[in-house]
């Protein structure tokens, strides 16, 4: 199958099949940059927010699909239910230790009092449903929720070549030294097909875990974009007592979101696929 890599200083990507996939990286938003998303959005941004990085795919029909930072970060929930729920399913556990942190630590008094002002305004954690902005030319070529369109899992099992791979990271917060939220892509083209991951990460320490799952997958010759999302969540103290007794107190488990996903309950999921023809 004929295919042409693309490189150039800050994009990588291929040309396969009528579909463009390209991958686009530069640097961490400007302190201007960083202002304007700050007032669009209304919410103050993550750390480390790489808001012209995006990947997108492209067919010649004019489908097209992009995932980018600002539009994930414009999907965080900014009222109060959303942070209230939090507080309330964890709200113990959570005051505990910054009440635990500050009698040991009272000069950490600023740092707690800011992790409890942050909650109500908007979600802290940054937790995203994203699953990419359509960007297509025909109405027709929207998602629908399907019953009969699924992600060959075989397929993708075969060991077939990989002709295009990248990773991208869309945005980044530590979350005040207490966990991480991260957003990324992952895309990998074989000559027979396609799959792009786009996943949200949430690591709260000594609170919980979140995984929010975008596959798109395609297979060549076909006319349909499948599109299957989920959501995974559960306590942390869970999650850390499935850590295998080899590893003794090594907790660096806990910061691979392969492992920790393999792990949680799923909560939800549905597919939906788009057809190419017009």
């Amino acid at each position: 199958m004929t295919h042409k890599l693309i490189k150039d200083k800050q994009t990588n990507g291929i040309d396969i099949q009528g579909w463009t996939v390209l991958s686009y990286k530069t640097s961490i938003l400007n302190s201007q940059e960083i202002d304007a998303a700050s007032a669009d959005l209304g919410i103050p941004i993550p750390e480390m927010i790489f808001g012209n990085n995006f990947l997108s795919i492209e067919h010649t029909s004019g489908f097209k699909l992009e995932f980018k930072a600002l539009p994930a970060l414009a999907m965080v929930d900014q009222s109060s239910k959303s942070s209230d729920l939090i507080k309330v399913s964890y709200a113990r556990e959570w005051f505990d230790k910054r009440r635990l942190v500050y009698n040991q630590q009272a000069s950490n008094m600023v740092n707690q009092e800011h992790i409890t002002d942050v909650v109500k305004p908007y979600d802290w954690t940054y937790t995203t449903k994203y699953n990419g902005t359509n960007l297509s030319v025909h109405e027709k070529m929207q998602f629908t929720p399907t019953t009969t369109e699924i992600i060959d899992i075989e397929q993708l099992r075969r060991p077939d070549p990989i002709l295009f791979y990248d990773e991208n990271i869309l945005f980044e917060d530590e979350l005040a030294d207490n966990g991480t939220a991260v957003l990324t892509t992952k895309v990998r083209v074989m000559p027979s097909c396609f799959l792009i991951l786009l996943r949200f990460f949430l690591r709260v320490d000594d609170v919980l875990f979140r995984i929010h799952d975008t596959r798109i997958y395609h297979r060549f010759g076909t006319n349909a974009v499948v599109r299957e999302c989920s959501t995974r969540e559960s306590s942390y103290k869970e999650i850390r007592a499935k850590i295998p007794r080899s590893n003794g107190e090594d907790l660096s488990l806990l910061l691979d979101s392969n492992w920790v996903s393999s792990q949680l309950p799923e909560q939800s999921s549905w597919t939906e696929a788009a057809n190419l023809e017009q």
